[in-house]
């Protein structure tokens, strides 16, 4: 032999070079594609599962904090059934980030129905009886969703 291993006769039972490399990149090519149909089937059921809340969002973004106390509770047993039967939204850094997702839009919206389209400086120039209004049903929501958060944490403990 000039020097190429055929798979002769010493025995050893290693693959030649060339068949190694192939064997060797097929074998990662197997783990890839294991990796990618993983990541795909877990896209797959991310999406489905946030798209249940895309009803219950949405009062976040173009409703009152009065509309979102309203569907709360709605909200908060579609965040219970994802993280009891999402196979892998359910985890606790998600759901962490979903709701401070949550928690930020309110946020937002109480900000937007307090100062309406105004500067923050303009505050002091509102009419002191509808501000006052306002303040309090952004407190209100704010209850509401301690309740409805602490009364989902229950259930799932």
């Amino acid at each position: 032999g000039g020097g190429v291993d055929n798979g002769g006769s010493r025995g050893g039972g290693t693959l030649p070079k060339g068949r190694q490399t192939v064997f060797n990149t097929l074998r990662r090519w197997k783990h890839i594609d294991i990796a990618i149909t993983e990541a795909f089937n877990e896209a797959k059921d991310n999406v489905k599962y946030l798209t249940t809340l895309e009803k219950f969002i949405e009062p976040l973004y173009a409703g009152t904090p009065l509309q979102i106390i309203d569907t709360l509770p709605a909200l908060m047993n579609s965040v219970k059934m994802i993280h009891t039967i999402a196979r892998y939204y359910n985890t606790s850094e998600r759901m962490t980030n979903l709701f401070t997702k949550i928690t930020n839009q309110m946020i937002t919206n109480c900000k937007q129905c307090i100062l309406k389209d105004d500067d923050v400086h303009s505050l002091w120039m509102k009419n002191p009886t509808q501000l006052i209004q306002d303040l309090e049903v952004c407190i209100t929501l704010n209850l509401a969703f301690e309740k409805n958060y602490d009364a989902t944490k229950k259930k799932l403990a």
